[in-house]
């Protein structure tokens, strides 16, 4: 069953997503990303990066790579945030918890938790920009967490989100791809 914290943050990527403008971002990218931070970029943009519309081809990629289910999708539920799918995966020395799922108004999430090792901030916002294009949406601090969300301009449709939520200490996580 999906905690309360994953659904809480599934809800807000979820429900963040309708009011946004875009500002351009800006700034240097570090000289040398980390292994680790490359390949925790590298997979929460494997699974959720073209899935943002579409939440079969997580759960299509799932099975096919054999990761572990963690929520029984039979169950009637009566919240606000429909989950998808829930799985669990360990890959190249690296432990992730995929969850995807629905909103009101339609609108799509999926959302990687990094269990280990979590990526730092710094470096992981250099990884991800590298592949993607992004215009900063809400830069949300406080309460000893930051929440960043930003535009993604170089996925189709153009409408998708990626958000990411770092603690004060800079460990990232968990990464989302939204979608309405």
């Amino acid at each position: 069953m999906p905690s309360l914290l994953t659904r809480v943050t599934l809800i807000g990527c979820v429900a963040a997503i309708a009011g946004l403008g875009a500002l351009v971002l800006t700034g240097a990218r570090a000289p040398s990303i980390p292994h680790d931070t490359q390949t925790t970029a590298k997979f929460l943009l494997a699974t959720c990066g073209d899935s943002a519309h579409n939440l079969d081809a997580v759960a299509q990629r799932a099975k096919r790579l054999h990761w572990t289910p963690m929520v029984d999708l039979g169950r009637a539920e009566n919240d606000p945030m429909k989950v998808a799918g829930m799985w669990r995966v360990e890959e190249d020395g690296h432990a992730y918890t995929v969850t995807t799922g629905v909103g009101p108004g339609d609108h799509s999430a999926c959302q990687v938790e990094f269990e280990h090792p979590k990526p730092g901030r710094d470096d992981f916002f250099a990884a991800v920009s590298g592949s993607l294009t992004l215009n900063v949406a809400g830069d949300f601090p406080g309460g000893g967490w930051r929440m960043e969300m930003y535009q993604i301009e170089n996925l189709a449709p153009k409408n998708a989100v990626l958000l990411f939520v770092s603690s004060s200490e800079g460990a990232v996580y968990r990464g989302a791809v939204m979608g309405n």
